[in-house]
């Protein structure tokens, strides 16, 4: 008997491999790191080399939202693996690995294995977002794999391993929390019990004792109940003109999610599955509610297809797949007809419609462009690319470590640069998070430091007011620039070749006594 088990769970698994490949395909078409990433490997480098979860040495300000992800990539960095290549690889083996999770969950939920447990997988590995953010550097899929294999276990009984992943959860991204919260509220309301069973006790414990540990910890060594960067898309007070603009941004990107990822048009299907497997169906029905609130409060998420709410594509996928199937064993009863037949059938028809037209927004994300303020992946590719040539060149030109610079993109340029720097969003500084009242309508720079306070720190470059252009004596720098001339600061203008977005030429400021090879009157 043990041979043909074997064999028929090999059998079972085997979708997993051209699964997996053609996930890594669709992951390597967009084959970028943004921005953001970099900040992340900034702390990860400075904790591998100096043991300081920090941005600029000295100063504990926790500028990130991802503190697993963090740690796990600057072990890479001891191990001698670069961010950017260890972010990329981990990126997608994540994504790889909630595949099988999702049929897992799929065959607990109905009771059997089956074919069936591979369509989500199957429209995940052909959703343009999810293949996307496989790429991009950032924590989008240790979040969503923590998540899904805490939601797996939960519903295979094992309780202190969806814990302990919810607590992983919390720990890769501060929406965890909501998550685990949801997950608990839910089973409260559906068990209608007063007191938490031997097993529930043991779930909350082991999402505590690690949870618990680690918030003391980042509360002690930061020294705020929430990250630096909560603080920049929540603190001050707010003009109701500025809420209604977030407010109409978030239901832009909540809608934008919801029609591009198709999950509108599978809402049917889900709906079905809420009266066929009430129990889950709930569950992610609450989960997805609830969180595209949330989303939508924040005002979203600057970075297009919808790296901000990845876990939701897993549940809406899962769900679609199992009102799928119940509606095919309905119609195979109806039309008796072999029930494999009219499976085969219904899912291509699912099947086909939703990859044609990934493929084309997966086209289309390459354009490097923004939709009403969400930047596509291709511009995104282009942004980061370029910082990465200013960082390399102006460390190349004498930029130097213990001097300050005042930057906007935070991440590339500081890393390539080595620079200590401040960000005029203040992600990365306590001041502006803190004390200056939210103004701009976009997730992440709802902030902008004034320029006193900038000039405060006696900053030896401000590279936030700057341009990029073709052409070296023809360019215009950012209003406050007069201010900042009157200030001190002059501009510089260097050549970056294989800059791709405005031009070679790169004009900022920096301090008159700063001595730096800028391009001379003659040479622009």
């Amino acid at each position: 008997m043990t041979e043909p088990l074997n064999r028929r769970a090999l059998l079972y698994w085997l979708p997993l491999l051209p699964l997996a490949a053609a996930l890594v395909a669709h992951s390597l078409y967009f084959d970028f790191v943004s921005d953001d990433a970099y900040i992340s490997f900034v702390y990860s480098r400075n904790l591998a080399e100096h043991g300081q979860l920090v941005f600029n040495l000295g100063e504990h300000v926790e500028g990130y939202t991802n503190f697993l992800w963090t740690v796990l990539l600057a072990l890479g960095m001891k191990l001698g693996v670069a961010p950017d290549l260890a972010a990329r690889v981990l990126g997608t083996a994540f994504g790889i690995a909630t595949l099988p999770l999702a049929a897992r969950l799929c065959a607990l939920l109905r009771g059997k294995r089956s074919a069936w447990d591979w369509l989500p997988a199957t429209l995940l590995v052909a959703s343009s977002g999810y293949a996307c953010w496989c790429s991009g550097g950032l924590e989008t899929m240790l979040f969503t794999f923590t998540f899904v294999l805490a939601v797996e276990r939960l519903w295979a009984g094992h309780f202190v391993a969806s814990g302990a992943a919810f607590a992983a959860c919390a720990m890769t991204r501060p929406e965890g929390i909501l998550l685990f919260g949801l997950a608990v509220l839910h089973r409260a309301a559906s068990e209608r019990r007063v007191l938490p069973t031997r097993d529930e006790w043991r779930w909350a414990a082991a999402f505590v004792c690690l949870y618990v540990p680690y918030f003391a910890w980042r509360y002690w060594y930061y020294g705020d109940l929430l990250p630096n960067t909560a603080y920049v898309k929540t603190g001050g007070t707010p003009s109701p003109a500025y809420s209604a603009q977030m407010h109409a941004q978030g239901a832009f990107y909540v809608w934008q999610w919801a029609t591009q990822s198709k999950a509108l048009y599978a809402a049917p299907l889900a709906l079905a599955a809420l009266w066929l497997r009430p129990r889950f169906a709930s569950f992610a029905w609450l989960t997805i509610a609830v969180y595209l609130v949330y989303a939508w409060r924040v005002g979203g998420d600057f970075m297009g297809l919808h790296r901000f709410v990845m876990p939701l594509f897993v549940l809406v996928a899962i769900l679609a797949a199992l009102g799928l199937a119940e509606i095919s064993c309905l119609a195979a009863e109806r039309l008796q007809v072999r029930g494999i037949v009219v499976g085969a059938v219904l899912a291509a028809a699912l099947l086909v419609p939703f990859a044609l037209t990934q493929a084309q927004l997966s086209r289309e994300s390459q354009v490097a462009r923004a939709d009403n303020g969400i930047d596509r992946p291709g511009f995104l590719r282009i942004y980061a690319h370029d910082r990465g040539l200013l960082g390399a060149r102006l460390r190349e030109l004498g930029l130097r470590e213990d001097e300050l610079s005042w930057v906007g993109g935070v991440g590339v340029q500081p890393y390539f640069g080595r620079m200590r720097a401040y960000d005029v969003f203040g992600l990365v500084s306590r001041q502006v998070a803190h004390e200056v009242p939210p103004t701009r309508p976009r997730p992440g720079h709802q902030k902008w430091a004034p320029a006193d306070m900038v000039l405060a720190t006696r900053p030896a470059f401000i590279f936030y007011c700057y341009q990029m252009h073709p052409e070296a004596a023809r360019y215009a720098l950012c209003g406050e620039a007069g201010y900042f001339h009157a200030h001190g600061y002059e501009d510089c203008t260097i050549h970056v070749p294989g800059l791709r977005e405005s031009g070679e030429y790169y004009t900022f400021l920096k301090r008159k006594e700063r001595d730096f090879p800028c391009l001379s009157t003659a040479e622009r």
